[in-house]
C-alpha cells in the first residue's frame, strides 16, 4: 500500500492549458476578424477602372 502512495505522489502534474490558451485563441481571432474587415473595406474603396476606360487607355496616343 505504502508504494503505490508514493506511485502517485511522485507522479507529475500536468500543466493546464484551460483559460490562457482560450482566451489567446479568442483574441488572435479577434485580431484577424478586424484586420480583415479594415482589409475588406480599403480594398472596396480603391476606385476601380471601367471597361472603356482600360479599352481607351490602349488606344496609342498618336490618333
Amino acid at each position: 500500500m505504502n508504494e503505490a502512495q508514493n506511485e502517485t505522489a511522485a507522479a507529475p502534474k500536468k500543466k493546464k492549458k484551460g483559460c490562457c490558451f482560450g482566451c489567446l485563441m479568442i483574441i488572435l481571432v479577434l485580431v484577424a476578424g478586424i484586420i480583415g474587415l479594415f482589409a475588406y473595406y480599403w480594398y472596396q474603396s480603391i476606385p476601380k477602372k471601367s471597361p472603356v476606360e482600360k479599352e481607351y487607355n490602349t488606344i496609342p496616343d498618336r490618333y
